[in-house]
């Protein structure tokens, strides 16, 4: 049986994802269908690309009514969700711009770090505006963000 995780649930609607199938239209259609045929499902919406499931239901129905029915009907089985899918976005893309600034670090010699790297650009990118004669907007906030980055005091701190 496909195995189907849990990623996101609020009363009325749960989201599931079902990466071993993704691009599977054949199998999301026919899924779409029997569960519609659910009691207390009210919509079945789905993206084929990301494997996605999103299923409303009545708000008294509670979530695990519609996964045992889905499990008894061999549709999908779920499983706990996987520790590096259950990070958030923000956690991944903190994650990969904490190694790409140990490892701008690292090669600089600590000369330059990610913080210091984007203080240049925005000046840069606020000398590149007045230079257009954007003084106002958008060449001040970019001054006005580079001047807080340096107040924070986080600059070529490692």
């Amino acid at each position: 049986m496909v195995s189907a995780f849990i990623v996101h649930e609020l009363s009325g609607r749960f989201r599931l994802r079902v990466p071993d199938k993704r691009n599977d239209k054949a199998f999301f259609d026919v899924l779409a269908d029997r569960l519609s045929e659910c009691p207390g499902v009210t919509n079945v919406e789905f993206n084929v690309h990301t494997g996605s499931v999103l299923l409303f239901h009545a708000a008294a129905v509670p979530a695990s009514d519609v996964i045992r029915y889905a499990e008894q009907a061999e549709l999908f089985s779920v499983k706990p969700l996987p520790a590096t899918a259950a990070r958030t976005l923000g956690q991944q893309a903190t994650k990969g711009l904490e190694a790409f600034d140990r490892g701008l670090a690292s090669l600089s010699g600590g000369l330059v770090d990610l913080q210091s790297a984007f203080l240049v650009l925005l000046v840069g990118m606020a000398i590149y505006q007045v230079r257009r004669g954007q003084v106002l907007a958008p060449a001040v906030p970019l001054l006005w963000e580079a001047i807080r980055l340096v107040g924070s005091g986080k600059i070529g701190k490692h």
